[in-house]
């Protein structure tokens, strides 16, 4: 939630708030290994005089069920330390044997960066709870809470809780460690259900490469891979 780069477009639209070049990112995973439960998405950012911009598409499942969004968002300061930012939201789903639905909704979030080490921030995804588009299906309402902490200049940590006001609350924590400035090496878990996640990060200027893996006791690895690229202004 607190993370200011391409993909806050996805966690917590406050945080793009602080990115000051047009950005683009993209984001694929494999959830335990199976393509029926693959989930990918892409993203822009676009920062202006006003305040900041962000649209995001993203694509979950395959032919005979599958959900999709596409989010348009926008961030602004209210202050050198403080931002928030609102995205609305189509959502669609699609079942073979059900035909398809959907529904409009929103998100906000708000980040507040308490000092230069240390930040936090909260989002809502979906606060009215609006419904699917098929008959008595509600979209779940989730709240989210996060810290974060950079300790000294080679690592930081990250902690968040989340509630899906269905299902039980959840919370995980990763921790990075900048090995050099082109090379991060990450580690964090999950609860409810445990996970845990290994992974890495290349940085070739203003190109991103993250790859990384989840592993579930039962289900398996999940293989993640995401890539952004900011163009910076010219000077």
């Amino acid at each position: 939630l607190t993370l200011t780069d391409p993909f806050s477009m996805f966690n917590n639209q406050a945080a793009m708030a602080f990115v000051t070049d047009i950005s683009i990112g993209l984001f694929s995973e494999r959830n335990f290994m199976l393509s029926e439960l693959s989930y990918n998405a892409g993203g822009v950012i676009f920062p202006t005089k006003s305040g900041v911009f962000g649209f995001t598409v993203t694509y979950a499942g395959f032919d005979v069920y599958n959900e999709k969004k596409a989010g348009l968002s926008y961030a602004r300061l209210f202050t050198e330390r403080i931002s928030g930012g609102i995205q609305f939201d189509y959502l669609g789903t699609s079942i073979s044997e059900y035909g398809n639905g959907s529904t409009f909704t929103f998100e906000a979030g708000l980040l507040v960066k308490i000092t230069e080490k240390f930040s936090t921030g909260a989002h809502v995804f979906n606060p009215v709870r609006v419904n699917s588009g098929f008959v008595d299906d509600k979209v779940p309402t989730t709240l989210k809470l996060g810290v974060s902490y950079e300790a000294g200049n080679k690592v930081s940590i990250a902690a968040e809780a989340k509630k899906n006001i269905d299902q039980p609350a959840q919370f995980c924590a990763g921790m990075e460690y900048r090995v050099v400035d082109a090379l991060h090496l990450r580690a964090g878990f999950e609860t409810y259900p445990a996970l845990y996640s290994f992974g890495a990060g290349i940085n070739i200027q203003q190109l991103k490469i993250d790859f990384a893996t989840s592993y579930h006791q039962v289900l398996g690895v999940t293989p993640q891979l995401s890539i952004s690229y900011a163009f910076s202004k010219k000077k």
